[in-house]
């Protein structure tokens, strides 16, 4: 442990078994709160759990459960409430990508995005805020990304979502402000993860990780990728108390992308 900004808190992380996810449990136990490390993998949910007791982290669990299904919320909050009667921090993290343009898509395909990016936001709240309520309060995060408010060619579902995460952050922050909850969002940019490089793996490429290092073909105006660590820091303002002033808000981490998109 290195600090005490989330001390006593219960945070519950969606997506924590991989990428900006487990990063923020990691930094999020580093910060003294317990963690409910939440995926639809076991191992990687555990794997998560692990890190977190090496580095001598407070209590963390791993809970199983697809982010899409609604019995499975309503069980896992249950389940956290009955465990530590209260919720502190909630992380809408989990996701989902689909490549394509919106005349290639399917209904399967449109179906399936939309429940684990979006609906599952709304299933999450849906469950936990009443427990955060009951115990004074707290901060919800939710991960949308840059393309919410930057468009780009190939990925109209997938921005879809994330611009409705925006929009449903901003109303659940004007809905909920009288029970002491914020609600907000952060917007992650290019993010050098364990998913892009095991994408690049199966097919056949070598993702260059020197892409988190300034270089003259690289996005935004940092001109590189961002680490996981980078963003769970930005979740981490938001979860925090140093926060309290702060709810509706959309935080681009990006490295400038979007101020370079609105540039031009």
């Amino acid at each position: 442990m290195t600090g005490n900004r989330l001390e006593n808190k219960v945070a519950v992380v969606t997506g924590g078994g991989s990428g900006i996810g487990r990063e923020t449990c990691l930094l999020f136990a580093e910060e003294g709160a317990t963690v409910v490390v939440v995926d639809r993998y076991e191992s990687d949910a555990q794997n998560t759990v692990d890190l977190i007791a090496k580095q001598g982290g407070p209590q963390a669990i791993s809970a199983i459960a697809d982010v899409s299904s609604e019995k499975d919320i309503a069980a896992l909050a249950k389940e956290v409430k009955n465990k530590f009667n209260k919720v502190d921090i909630l992380v809408n993290n989990a996701g989902v990508r689909v490549f394509g343009p919106v005349t290639e898509a399917d209904e399967e395909t449109w179906q399936f995005i939309f429940d684990v990016n979006l609906r599952a936001v709304g299933y999450c709240c849906k469950h936990f805020i009443p427990i955060m309520s009951e115990s004074g309060g707290g901060s919800i995060v939710n991960v949308s990304s840059a393309n919410g408010v930057v468009g780009r060619p190939g990925m109209g579902l997938y921005d879809a979502t994330k611009a409705g995460v925006l929009a449903l952050t901003r109303s659940m922050a004007c809905d909920h402000a009288g029970e002491q909850l914020r609600v907000n969002a952060i917007l992650p940019g290019p993010t050098l993860t364990d998913y892009h490089i095991k994408r690049a793996e199966a097919a056949g490429k070598e993702l260059d990780l020197g892409l988190t290092k300034s270089h003259p073909e690289g996005p935004g105006i940092l001109k590189r990728q961002g680490t996981p660590r980078e963003l769970a820091y930005g979740i981490l303002f938001l979860a925090s108390d140093e926060a309290s002033y702060v709810t509706g808000a959309c935080l681009n981490v990006d490295g400038g992308l979007s101020a370079l998109a609105q540039r031009n």
